[in-house]
């Protein structure tokens, strides 16, 4: 037996997340499908004894709008994007007031019942989700992002212990600012050149032609880690069942349990992320597939003693 660890995380970002490219007319189909769905991945959660961080966008712990208007940081240190559509302060008037009236916006309810649950670890995903390596993004405008969000979390009654940086845009700057803040984890990305941060326009074809590659066939590897570091590097990104590639999700599942494998009997970590929205649509299938990898965990930890671990607690230590 070797052990090792699995460490899942889910972007949770409701339309946040999303508002540079899509409305709730184009898309709120999906959030409110995967607001449906985390009642039901919780369940599992639970029922397996299987821990998660949850990085969660600043915004969604505000119950109301005036909630939400009082904890943003002040106006003259917001982002300054150069691509304007990008800050997501542009759309603070299309908010709702509440989270029953908007429930794409707000999700208090929702964080209230996730660190509710059993090894469950509430991360911060920053305030608004913030691009770090984009056009007119300062540190400055960074920390007083970061110090809302570790505000509006601490005002639940929530100690943010790790961070999942909004479209995997990071660099050093950004890292020497969490530990005064109390962050110790990162979700960092893997090795690979197709994996490496970049903003928006690095985001070329030819590499998300090689992620996408990857994820059917694991050709670059199976993206494991060593426990114990500050910086928990994402392992794969569990791609949703949906649209023309329907028809390989079961090779991309198999590709995720051959390195959760590899992990267990070497003693590696292994980590998987999403976001709850991906299970905004056909969820049954979704679920589905998140039920055989949980068999798999279940398997891996009878013949290796495989754990599961939340961000914070990666090398069994906090």
């Amino acid at each position: 037996m070797s052990g090792g660890e699995l460490v899942l995380s889910l972007d949770f970002e409701l339309l946040w997340g999303v508002r540079d490219h899509a409305t709730r007319e184009s898309y709120g189909r999906h959030i409110l499908g995967g607001r449906e769905a985390i009642p039901q991945m919780l369940a599992r959660f639970e029922r397996h004894g299987i821990a998660a961080t949850w990085a969660t966008v600043g915004a969604l712990f505000c119950g109301s709008r005036e909630e939400l208007l009082e904890a943003l940081p002040p106006e003259e240190l917001r982002p300054r994007y150069a691509n304007a559509a990008l800050s997501n302060y542009r759309y603070l008037d299309e908010i709702g007031r509440d989270e029953a009236l908007d429930p794409c916006y707000f999700a208090a309810s929702l964080v209230a019942r996730i660190a509710a649950c059993p090894g469950q670890e509430i991360a911060t995903h920053t305030m608004s989700h913030f691009y770090g390596l984009e056009a007119g993004a300062s540190l400055e405008s960074f920390v007083a992002d970061l110090d809302a969000a570790c505000k509006v979390a601490a005002r639940r009654g929530i100690t943010l212990r790790s961070i999942v940086f909004p479209r995997n845009q990071y660099a050093a700057a950004h890292l020497d600012a969490l530990r005064p803040r109390g962050i110790r984890r990162y979700r960092g990305t893997p090795q690979a050149w197709a994996y490496r941060p970049a903003a928006g326009p690095g985001q070329t074809l030819p590499r998300r032609a090689l992620r996408l590659l990857d994820a059917h066939t694991g050709v670059l590897g199976p993206h494991l880690y060593r426990p114990g570091g500050d910086n928990v590097p994402a392992s794969h990104f569990l791609r949703p069942r949906a649209g023309r590639l329907a028809a390989l999700h079961p090779r991309h599942l198999s590709v995720i349990e051959r390195a959760m494998t590899r992990a267990a009997r070497s003693g590696a970590g292994f980590h998987l992320w999403w976001h709850p929205h991906n299970f905004g649509a056909e969820t049954e299938a979704n679920l589905a597939g998140l039920d055989r990898l949980i068999a798999h965990f279940k398997r891996l930890q009878g013949d290796y003693g495989m754990v599961s671990r939340c961000m914070a607690e990666s090398g069994g230590r906090e």
